[in-house]
């Protein structure tokens, strides 16, 4: 879109809705400008792809998504519903054999796509306030701070859906502002009303991006404001069943725990790149952009989006506990949009470029120690699976017994299912039914009463649980550590990150030894 006449805006205030189209000489500009950060976007979201050891939720994704659709389908009835879209979709395009680089290039593709709809956002809304180049760079300025963030290297690289949410959360909100637009039809509200849904099927938390999209529609005048609403209602409508079904499946978050204050500011230093001096150089950003920015709208959306909800969530945990990092991967673009909204303050050209490339320039060099850390191959994704089961592959005799201690919803068990030929010659001796079977995550187990049958006379037995003291959660976890205390020996403990391999073997004095 084109700019207001200077003559025709009054300084430091947005007038009207939207500029007018853009010129074709502007629009190859900012053809480009998407082009190239789409480009950079998929280098560095792709760099070292593979490198990081799954965890347990991406082992998850890949077990599930390797089923057929109608298992997949029997899964969601009970369970992960809220993750149906993701493994529906990572089916669909690699079938049954997915490994862990395919499914994590859906998250790398949608962070990518997310980086020129943050600068075309960016651009139109700064572009009522000043003039075309300043637009330009503050859309610039947010894609590429958006790109060189270590919290969205981390999770564009995860197979789970935050950076497809995070993708759908910023074309929604940019499909809203072109709706607003002198010239736009009908049909952009249609798709505005149509992304409402598809991002809360992808992540309910990520539907706070509301509040920044009913903050922009107030400030757009009544006429907007009133079709914004009545789209964003319409498309809440079309979410209430898939709503009222995850409520149904809630339990699944019951382990999630009412955040201590100390945990939102660590929050917010992890999403900054762990850098005190990034959340200092970010604090000032934010500050000349509230004080001093013309742009307002930029500044209220980066704001209501990018800021508002990390405290909103963290004191919506302190009743219903939703609390953890990777929900929030949604409000990175609107934090790159309020630190960009700097590039909007009365300075010369020369100097806004120069703020903008230090910005930039700052947020980029303190958080390249967490984008190789994001990449290592045992503490990148926190779990290191891969050399849990390469260690056991190494080390077990064919007849060997397998244990998961704690068992059930800690789902240490997916590692046999991620890596199954390092497991194959050891037998799962409290296994009942396998996931498939049982149209669950991780299968089901034989009961506490009947586990001494399965237990009894295996010489040598793999353990696989947490680092630390064993949690015994369940009856099944507590009868296992008491034949394993009566019966066994432990001979050797090996720690990988996040994982403990215990080796233990019978007694020769034990109940079925000889």
């Amino acid at each position: 879109m084109g700019e207001v006449p200077a003559a025709r805006r009054r300084p430091g205030r947005d007038r009207g809705p939207a500029p007018a189209p853009l010129r074709p000489a502007r629009g190859r500009a900012d053809l480009l400008v998407g082009v190239v950060a789409t480009v950079a976007a998929a280098v560095v979201f792709s760099w070292r792809l593979g490198t990081p050891s799954p965890w347990r939720d991406e082992a998850v994704t890949i077990a599930v998504a390797s089923r057929t659709p109608e298992q997949i389908w029997a899964l969601v009835q009970t369970v992960d519903l809220v993750h149906a879209p993701f493994y529906f979709l990572t089916h669909a395009l690699f079938g049954s054999g997915v490994d862990v680089v395919q499914a994590r290039s859906i998250s790398v593709v949608a962070a990518a796509l997310t980086a020129p709809v943050l600068y075309g956002l960016g651009r139109r809304l700064a572009a009522g306030a000043v003039g075309p180049g300043t637009a330009r760079l503050a859309g610039t300025t947010a894609a590429a701070l958006f790109v060189s963030m270590p919290f969205v290297s981390r999770y564009a690289q995860e197979a789970r859906p935050y950076a497809l949410a995070t993708l759908v959360a910023t074309l929604g909100t940019y499909l809203l502002v072109r709706a607003g637009s002198a010239r736009a039809t009908r049909r952009w509200w249609v798709a505005y009303a149509l992304s409402v849904p598809v991002l809360i099927a992808l992540n309910t938390v990520a539907a706070l991006v509301l509040l920044a999209q009913a903050g922009w529609a107030l400030a757009a005048g009544r006429r907007t404001c009133a079709r914004a609403a009545a789209a964003a209602l319409a498309g809440l409508l079309v979410s209430v069943p898939l709503l009222l079904a995850q409520d149904a499946q809630s339990g699944q978050v019951a382990f999630l725990r009412r955040p201590a204050l100390a945990e939102l500011g660590s929050h917010v230093l992890f999403a900054l790149g762990s850098s005190p001096v990034a959340v200092a150089a970010a604090a000032l950003a934010v500050a000349a952009a509230v004080w001093r920015g013309r742009a307002r709208r930029l500044v209220l959306v980066g704001l209501l989006w990018g800021v508002l909800p990390w405290p909103l969530l963290w004191a919506i945990s302190q009743v219903t506990p939703f609390w953890t990092t990777r929900y929030l991967v949604f409000v990175a673009p609107g934090t790159c949009l309020a630190l960009a909204a700097v590039v909007t303050v009365r300075l010369r050209p020369r100097l806004l470029a120069g703020l903008a490339g230090l910005l930039v320039a700052v947020m980029t060099v303190t958080g390249l120690h967490m984008q190789f850390v994001f990449r290592s191959p045992t503490i990148g994704h926190a779990e290191d699976l891969r050399g849990t089961a390469a260690y056991v592959a190494a080390h077990a005799r064919p007849g060997d017994g397998l244990l998961f201690l704690p068992d059930g919803e800690y789902r240490y068990r997916v590692l046999t299912q991620l890596y199954p030929e390092d497991f194959a010659r050891l037998d799962d001796i409290a296994l009942e039914r396998t996931a498939t079977e049982s149209s669950t995550l991780v299968g089901t187990t034989v009961e506490a009463p009947q586990l001494w049958r399965h237990v009894a006379g295996v010489g040598r037995i793999w353990v696989i649980g947490g680092v630390g003291q064993v949690v015994t959660k369940t009856p099944e976890d507590r009868e296992l550590k008491r034949l394993l205390d009566e019966d066994y020996q432990l001979v050797s403990t090996e720690e990988k990150r996040a994982f403990s391999v215990k080796l233990y073997v019978l007694d020769p004095g034990a109940r079925g030894a000889g």
